[in-house]
Formats: C-alpha cells, structure tokens, sequence
C-alpha cells in the first residue's frame, strides 16, 4: 500500500484509474450526491463558448497566454480549444437556439410585437435589425433579435417586402403591433405589411392598432424642436467641454481648475451626439455643475479664447440659459429612458408619462423665463402634432392601462 501510494505521487495522472474517496452532501429531495466530480471535457468546453459569448470576447481570447494559464490553475486537464473550434460551437449555439426560437413561434408563441430600425453605416450602407417581443410559455417577456441584415436602400416596399420575407423564415404571422421611427418610409412599410397580413390571418382585428409610432422617437423631436432656437448658447458650451476633451494637457488644467475652485461634483464632462437629444441633456447637467471651473480656464489657459475665435467663450448669460434647459428638461430625460428600456415593458407607463410631459409643456409655457417659455410653446405645437388629438393615438396606450 505503500509503495502504491509513492507511485501515486510521483505520477498524479495514475490516479485516474484509482477508485476515489469523495464526500457526500445532501442534494435536492435529501439525496446524497457526490462533492466532487471527474474532469468532464465537454462541460469545460461549454463553460469557455458561453464565457465568449456571455462577455462578448474576440474568438481570440482562448488563444491568449493569460487565458491558457487560467485554465491550467482551474483544471490542469483541459486543452483550450483554439478560437476556429470556438467559433464553430458559438455557431452550432446559434442554430440550435434559433430552432428552439422557431418551434415555439410555430406551436406556444399566439401573438408578438415587433420594432424595427434602419440606418446607414460610416460606410454608406443600409441596415436593417428586427427584435420580436413575446411572453413565454412561464409569463416572462422576452425580446429576441431575429433579423440583422443589409438592406439595399431605404425604400417603404424594399424594407416591407423584406420584413415580410423574415416573418415567413420565423414562421410568424400574428403581429400585434409594429414599432417604427416616424418616417414616411415607414407609413408605406406598415401599410404593406398589413395587406400581407391581413391575408394570412395574422392581424389583431383590422389592424387599426398594428402602427405603432416608437414614443422616444417622437419625444427626441419635440425636445429637439424646442432647442433648435437655443444653439448658440448649447454650441458655446459644447465648444468649452470640446476644448477640456481635446487633450490630456488641457484635461489635466482643466482639473487643476475643478480643485481651485473647490468644486466636489464627480460627474465626467461628456459630448453629445448630434442625433440623441438625452446625451446633450447629460452634456449639458455634468458641464454646469463646472461653470466656475470653466471661467477659471480662461485665464489660466491662453489657448481656451483663442478656441472659440470671435465668438468667444460662454458668457454668464449662455450658462444661465443652459442652466433652465437643463431643469426644464429632466422630466424629459426621464421618460425617454423609460420607453427606451429594452429589459422592461414601458407600454402601460406611456400614458402617465405622456400626460405629465403635457402638464409640464402647459406650465412651462407660462414661466417668467421668456427662454424656457418659448421652448415650452414650441414643443407643445411639436407635442400637439402627435399626440394632441387622443382619438388618433394608437388606442393600445390605453389598453396598456
């Protein structure tokens, strides 16, 4: 036994063959299971796909010194398969899940929403993605992307015969509603689908409800229309936080001025994009908690007016008008990311947001601030034009309710 036991140490792989000693925990039900289990290839091979999917790690990291290390200190057994060999599991994932996806459409799924969105690529290309929103067969909404695609323009019946040719891969012909941006090609793809459907079967009723209008789309349009007076003084200061972001030199004086001044907030300066009105509500709630910071700059830094040429830096009166906007446009800030909640259903909210939105737009529209009341008074006109008139409003807001 024990000249067995020296060759056991000498050869650790040799205990592979040998019977061992485990211990026994109490599982489900009171039965007695083992604590340990025997190295399992496959289930290691498992755990690495659903570690690059799940992360959403290049197929490259299995291939990575650090990688191959980890995996030798947690099972000194296991191989790291190469990155084709991963990318063929992460295939073979894909196909089994989109043909689990497609029985249950055909024989469980009675009814899905879907949205769809197209844009065009740094590169000139049309794209196009489709997500289908369902309940489960245990009561859980579920979202899943069944169509990434390019498209070859952005045509109404290019996009609507194409949205048709996904549903039939999917087997999907109950649609309750689709949402859209607010475009007229868009007018022209719902009114295609809808002949397509109602042919199969596969409308709600007539199909009176089907269109459904994307409720942050339109909410980025109101905003933006009542902003669209107010753009010197937002491009003063989209100038100033342009200037500190520039380079790490102008961003390490720029802090020298924050502790100055000894201001404690800790939000990040941050740009907007030019096509999403919350992130120039974030630009502008972080910039003006910094306005002291940013009068400082001038003077430490000759190269801060030389920026903005002519026009010069932002004057006490832009910092005071960018300061309303920003409490003026908090509530709007908060609903946009309400409806564009990808993980939670926002339909039976909308309305209540809605009518806040209003009560805000009517009160605003009688502010002191002759600023903050025009915007108020354009946005409404804006805000009317959608959703001014409740017997157009896709009457599903209600039943949402």
């Amino acid at each position: 036994m024990l000249t067995r036991f020296r060759v056991c140490l000498k050869k650790p792989e040799n205990m592979l063959n040998v019977p061992r000693q485990t211990n026994l925990i109490n599982g489900k039900g009171g039965f007695l299971v083992s604590a340990s289990q025997r190295y399992n290839a496959k289930d290691c091979r498992d755990a690495v796909t659903n570690f690059v999917i799940l992360d959403e790690h290049a197929f490259r990291v299995v291939e990575g010194e650090g990688f191959k290390q980890l995996c030798k200190k947690l099972q000194p057994l296991m191989t790291p398969p190469s990155r084709r060999t991963v990318a063929r599991d992460c295939f073979d994932i894909y196909v089994n899940e989109k043909l689990k996806l497609k029985a249950f459409f055909k024989s469980d799924c009675r009814r899905v929403t879907l949205t769809m969105d197209c844009w065009t690529s740094i590169q000139n290309l049309g794209y196009m993605a489709i997500t289908t929103h369902f309940v489960d067969n245990s009561w859980k909404n579920k979202k899943r992307i069944i169509s990434f695609a390019q498209i070859p323009n952005h045509k109404g019946e290019t996009i609507g015969k194409q949205v048709e040719e996904v549903l039939k891969e999917w087997g999907i012909r109950n649609v309750s509603t689709i949402t859209v941006d607010n475009t007229s090609a868009n007018d022209v793809v719902v009114s295609y689908l809808k002949r397509r459907l109602k042919n199969m079967n596969g409308l709600m009723g007539e199909g009176g409800h089907l269109h459904m209008r994307c409720v942050a789309h339109i909410l980025n349009l109101v905003v933006m229309d009542g902003l669209k007076d107010q753009d010197l003084s937002i491009f003063s200061i989209r100038n100033a936080v342009r200037f500190v972001r520039s380079s790490p030199q102008r961003a390490s004086k720029f802090k020298e001025c924050i502790e100055m001044s000894r201001i404690a907030c800790k939000k990040h300066l941050c740009l907007d994009v030019p096509t999403r009105w919350n992130s120039l509500y974030l630009m502008l709630d972080a910039a003006v908690n910094f306005q002291e910071a940013f009068e400082k700059l001038e003077g430490e830094d000759v190269g801060y007016k030389e920026w903005f040429g002519k026009t010069g830096p932002g004057s006490s009166s832009d910092w005071e008008k960018v300061r309303a906007f920003v409490s003026f446009l908090q509530n709007f800030y908060d609903a946009t990311m309400i409806f564009s909640s990808s993980q939670q259903v926002s339909l039976d909210t909308t309305f209540h947001n809605l009518a806040s939105i209003l009560c805000e737009l009517q009160k605003e529209a009688m502010n002191l601030n002759i600023v903050v009341a025009s915007m108020g008074v354009y946005m409404k006109e804006k805000y009317d034009k959608y959703w001014g008139n409740v017997v157009k409003m896709n009457q599903l807001l209600y039943f949402g309710v």
